[in-house]
């Protein structure tokens, strides 16, 4: 974290540069009962395989009496425990392979691919996802700007813009097959196997009422679209589509204690 102070004015806050990095492994773990019949001999005592599991983040908080200004950047692989890559993990790269089966690991949580490379029974290499994505949001305060008197009603109104992205990369996404389970545990040719990327963009007035109560009106766009153009596309309204989208209307009553 590098902080400083990028506005000098009473009362506002040093301004930050933060920067993160996580490394990590996961293990899929069969049990010997779990090894299909086929590969037995060869894996007579379970099997396991490995993948690496990384992220890194570069990320602002510039305040001003003007106004303040955040944003993030992320980009890693297998994001999923952190809610980003579009919730995608790991997919088995059978490529080379016949003969492939699948079993699932001990936990539910992946599927392992079993097969055959010049006659020699292998487990099917599991890779991470790659993913990046970020937001940027700022932060209006509106009742300053327009000189209102600090003590009066008029003194709690501010604005927020906000856009933030995820994304999965679209040809890690295209390798995964129906050997491998999504977000929802299910074979990911059936359901949202082809989801890639991710964006919402919203603007939100708030407005103080007092130190407890702060009301909220927000408007905001959500849209997901395919990793491909073709083949198998998710229905919306009906028809297969590459972009699904909606747009939300919020008010709110928040209350700080």
């Amino acid at each position: 974290v590098l902080q400083f102070q990028l506005d000098k004015a009473a009362g506002v806050v040093p301004a930050q540069l933060i920067a993160s990095f996580t490394q990590g492994r996961r293990k899929a773990i069969l049990r010997r009962q779990d090894v299909p019949a086929a590969f037995l001999a060869a894996f007579p005592n379970g099997a396991e395989v490995e993948s690496d599991r990384y992220g890194y983040t570069a990320e602002f908080q510039l305040p001003t009496r003007y106004f303040t200004l955040i944003g993030k950047y992320y980009r890693g692989a297998d994001l999923r425990a952190y809610f980003g890559g579009q919730l995608f993990s790991t997919y088995n790269d059978i490529s080379g392979l016949t003969g492939v089966t699948t079993a699932t690991s001990i936990d539910g949580s992946s599927t392992v691919a079993f097969g055959l490379r010049n006659s020699q029974a292998v487990i099917a290499d599991q890779n991470p996802v790659r993913g990046q994505g970020g937001f940027i949001n700022l932060g209006i305060p509106l009742s300053r700007l327009f000189d209102a008197d600090p003590k009066g009603r008029m003194a709690g109104f501010t604005a927020y813009l906000h856009y933030g992205y995820d994304e999965a990369f679209a040809r890690d996404v295209r390798q995964i097959l129906g050997a491998t389970l999504n977000p929802v545990g299910a074979p990911a040719n059936q359901f949202g196997a082809n989801r890639g990327k991710s964006d919402v963009a919203f603007a939100s007035l708030q407005y103080k009422l007092n130190s407890i109560v702060t009301f909220a009106f927000e408007q905001s766009y959500f849209r997901t679209r395919a990793a491909n153009n073709a083949g198998f596309l998710p229905l919306f309204r009906g028809i297969p589509s590459r972009e699904t989208h909606n747009n939300r209307s919020e008010f709110a009553t928040i209350f700080s204690f």
